[in-house]
């Protein structure tokens, strides 16, 4: 994910969950002769770092941040996915209801059995439609072993009783 902004520009980053606390540390400053400060992060996953000077904190919770960003980037996406596939779920959903509503079994079909080209196969439909396997919306049709895809089944009009 390299495109993504600044984290502070992230709008996916919780800037409020996520604070550099830098404390100093008296003994390794004394001996170091400069202030060394020991950093972590507020939200308790990023390590403790050992007593640096304040630019190698910031490195380190910078690193850290990165991979804050990464993780939400990661759980935006696969959210979305998750609506995603939910919509297309009930969009299944809604066409075997549609289908169902108005076309009762037994009804006059034209079909075609693997690609659409052609005239294709007249038949009746034997069953409701019902999405297999959870993708793909499907009828059975007389003298067929397998369902077929409801993309690939037309109702014939029919004038009169059947």
């Amino acid at each position: 994910m390299t495109d993504l902004p600044h984290y502070t520009d992230d709008p996916l980053v919780d800037l409020k969950a996520h604070r550099l606390l830098l404390g100093l540390d008296p003994i390794a400053s004394a001996q170091a002769g400069r202030d060394l400060k020991s950093g972590t992060c507020s939200c308790s996953t990023m390590p403790t770092t050992p007593p640096w000077d304040d630019h190698a904190v910031f490195e380190q919770f910078d690193a850290h941040m990165a991979d804050v960003q990464v993780d939400a980037h990661e759980a935006a996406a696969e959210a979305l996915e998750q609506a995603l596939e939910q919509a297309r779920r009930q969009e299944r959903k809604a066409v075997v209801e549609k289908w169902n509503a108005t076309v009762p079994v037994g009804t006059p079909v034209r079909y075609w059995a693997f690609d659409r080209h052609g005239v294709g196969k007249p038949g009746r439909t034997r069953t409701p439609a019902v999405v297999l396997s959870g993708h793909t919306p499907v009828v059975w049709v007389e003298d067929e072993g397998g369902p077929i895809a409801l993309t690939h089944v037309q109702p014939i009009e029919t004038e009169g009783p059947r």
